[in-house]
């Protein structure tokens, strides 16, 4: 459960991070819906229908999720790189409770400046009769994904022992599902030369999945259709880095994992990916497209993948 006494440590700890991101996701989508407004009635002879703000299209929604990820990873990554994090586990709480309020302010920071974000575009549509686009979707859409951005990367945390460590694994995780589905059906066509029909909907499914598509705010024109899963997910992720944070046989800081058995593991699967991707790219740059150019492609995608793997994985940060 929260405790309170430590929710006001976690606070005061972090609240120059707190305030400038409660401050961006409150005030800035209002904000440019103004200024397009103004922008827009200024313009003479343009048509209603062009008048219409279409919130799809907005890409500054994109900076709100650096906020998010920024902040969780101040939360653990950076607090265990300066020894702040082994000051909290000393208090008198446990690991789950630590890592719970650690979770709450950021979560309820997130929805407090959504809400304020929400009824002031609101209050512009109903009082001034600006013309939006799919506004109550868009943002629960915006709320589904910066609390899921949130929760992949504060969970990454759980595994990770320095901030660097942690973003990589939460951008992983995050593109994953997108990565291996994609390379798989590529090497299926080099290998096999299948006339390969996926459905429609899978595809939609794996796109869904993958948190790294909630980054573009597009619902409606990409298959990022439903406003439920982006929640769901993000419990999912919670629940992981949860269990995970809590059964730490102690702390590794600097290291990548906090846990020695997942470094061969995570090697092996950057050695895979380096594999599968360097070789449908040395295959695609030959001149006929022809298996040599694949094997050299696939040897130095496994050099790369091991080089890189051994020096972030094995060598620790300070």
């Amino acid at each position: 459960m929260v405790a309170p006494d430590l929710l006001k440590h976690e606070i005061k700890k972090h609240w120059v991070q707190l305030l400038i991101m409660v401050l961006f996701i409150s005030f800035l989508l209002p904000a440019q819906i103004w200024l397009e407004y103004l922008n827009l009635i200024n313009i003479k002879n343009l048509s209603e229908d062009l008048k219409e703000i279409d919130l799809q299209h907005f890409g500054s929604a994109f900076l709100l999720c650096v906020f998010v990820i920024t902040l969780a990873i101040v939360q653990i990554g950076v607090e265990r790189s300066n020894g702040n994090m082994e000051f909290t586990l000393t208090l008198p709480f446990s690991r789950g409770s630590i890592y719970l309020t650690k979770w709450s302010v950021g979560a309820v920071s997130i929805i407090l400046s959504w809400v304020i974000s929400f009824t002031i575009t609101a209050i512009l549509i109903l009082f001034i009769d600006i013309p939006v686009l799919y506004f109550t979707e868009f943002y629960l859409y915006l709320l589904g994904a910066l609390l899921l951005l949130y929760s992949v990367t504060f969970s990454a945390g759980a595994f990770t022992g320095n901030p660097l460590a942690q973003g990589l694994v939460a951008f992983t995780v995050s593109v994953f599902p997108i990565l291996v589905f994609g390379l798989t059906l590529i090497q299926i066509g080099i290998l096999f030369y299948p006339e390969v029909n996926i459905d429609r909907s899978f595809e939609s499914a794996v796109y869904n999945l993958s948190p790294i598509s909630y980054l573009f705010f597009t619902y409606g024109h990409f298959p990022v259709k439903s406003l439920l899963l982006p929640f769901i997910i993000s419990l999912l992720f919670f629940s992981i880095g949860y269990y995970a944070f809590q059964k730490h046989p102690f702390e590794r800081n600097g290291s990548f994992f906090v846990w020695r058995w997942m470094e061969r593991p995570a090697q092996v699967i950057v050695i895979v990916l380096g594999i599968l991707g360097f070789s449908t790219l040395g295959y695609m740059s030959s001149s006929q497209e022809d298996m040599v150019g694949y094997i050299i492609g696939a040897a130095i995608g496994a050099g790369i993948g091991f080089i890189i793997s051994y020096f972030a994985i094995y060598k620790k940060q300070k």
